[in-house]
């Protein structure tokens, strides 16, 4: 069948590329940069793309470390490929493997434009560079810039450990800035004309930490102390703090928000001080898709990858979530460590990622992408099919309130 030997010069066209990719999985690596500063890795993947004849544009939406690599043959179907690139702070560089997404979504690209030029596919295949992840998601700016508006399904994978899936439902979120003011004042001397800024912030984590018990299963809250001044010889007069709250659903988001918005305004009136505080909703929670995810399952196990069955949820948070609500998209979880679990963002996955494993990560999913874009351009009627049970998806999950919750 023709398809097969498509899908064969995809793994032919890979293999032959296997040293370009790993090239750029290494430089990437090797020039970690974070969130809004992903220059260099932007630079590498479109200058790569372009030599294999797509038509880049940079800076798309006013994003500056994005870029859009298109090929178009004719009317067809646009699938699209998405790449991460941005590290972790804090010396953690890349414990999330976006370099690995970055060069297999490269393999994607080299491969799809060759097979799409030898074998006349028609369609639109595009690789999008989506720069922070990791912080306020470059996806989601991208999206309010248009840049989706005339895609039709996209694609992204991410390293984990355990066996592969296509990923499910994942958490939607919210963060808090929250600000105590109180009143300085001499700790031995006159104590009781300060107002505590420290107490009014260690009274709003006791509240959150007793209310945690009220909140529903998979509810997750998570908070940071960005700054203060404080000394034994005096009561502090300033706190700023983060929130964040993570959960299944928005609906659910926004019932613990109004129990987060009375812990902190007890920390204000048990301490006396003012509080300044702003909520705003994060990432959304991803809306799987079953049809895509078939095709990419199908590619896997047919290239001898062991797959988990269905598409099971997970706990993290991605700004795909976001693009999930509004076209087709899957996030498969593949694996550079089959034999147990382990977390990423830590020095240990990190190590794993800039190994063997991470290598063999960079061949199979370059493949596996282009062989379900491959599948896509070819079966019009699935895309639609797609389209389909996302909108199904969303009304079952928001009924009458789909246009509040998509928007």
């Amino acid at each position: 069948m023709e398809k097969q030997a498509m899908k064969q010069h995809i793994d032919e066209t890979v293999e032959a590329l296997r040293p370009e990719l790993l090239e750029i999985s290494q430089y990437i690596f090797q020039h970690p940069e974070v969130a809004h500063t992903e220059h260099k890795a932007c630079a590498k993947q479109a200058e790569y793309l372009k030599s294999k004849g797509y038509e880049i544009t940079l800076t798309p939406a006013g994003v500056d470390t994005a870029f859009v690599a298109t090929y178009k043959n004719g009317e067809g179907p646009h699938i699209a490929v998405l790449s991460e690139y941005d590290c972790l702070p804090n010396g953690l560089d890349h414990a999330c493997g976006h370099n690995l997404i970055a060069a297999a979504s490269m393999g994607a690209g080299a491969a799809m434009i060759d097979t799409m030029k030898k074998y006349d596919v028609k369609g639109t295949f595009s690789i999008v560079g989506t720069p922070y992840e990791e912080t306020d998601g470059g996806k989601i700016d991208l999206l309010h810039g248009g840049v989706f508006d005339d895609i039709d399904a996209c694609m992204a994978v991410h390293p984990t450990s355990a066996m592969s899936r296509v990923a499910g439902e994942c958490l939607c979120s919210c963060h808090y800035v929250i600000e105590y003011h109180g009143q300085s004042a001499h700790s031995w001397a006159r104590p009781w004309k300060g107002k505590n800024a420290f107490d009014a912030a260690i009274v709003f984590f006791n509240a959150v930490a007793m209310m945690r018990q009220q909140t529903e299963d998979g509810v997750r809250m998570a908070y940071g102390f960005l700054e203060g001044y404080a000394q034994e010889g005096s009561v502090p007069d300033y706190t700023k703090l983060t929130l964040g709250i993570a959960a299944p659903t928005p609906m659910i988001v926004e019932d613990v928000r109004k129990k987060v918005e009375g812990c902190i305004e007890a920390g204000a009136i048990a301490t006396g001080c003012t509080v300044k505080y702003h909520g705003e909703m994060g990432y959304k929670n991803r809306i799987p898709n079953g049809v895509l995810g078939k095709f990419f399952r199908d590619n896997c196990i047919a290239l001898g990858e062991p797959m988990q069955p269905g598409m099971p949820a997970d706990s993290g948070g991605e700004d795909l979530g976001n693009v999930s609500h509004v076209i087709p998209a899957i996030n498969p979880h593949m694996t550079i460590l089959p034999e147990r679990k382990i977390s990423n963002h830590t020095v240990e996955f990190r190590n794993i990622v800039d190994s063997p494993a991470g290598e063999a990560f960079v061949m199979l999913n370059s493949k596996t992408l282009a062989d379900t874009a491959l599948d896509l351009l070819l079966s019009p009627e699935s895309v639609q099919q797609a389209k389909e049970e996302l909108q199904q998806r969303l009304k079952d999950l928001y009924g009458d309130q789909v246009e509040k919750y998509v928007k």
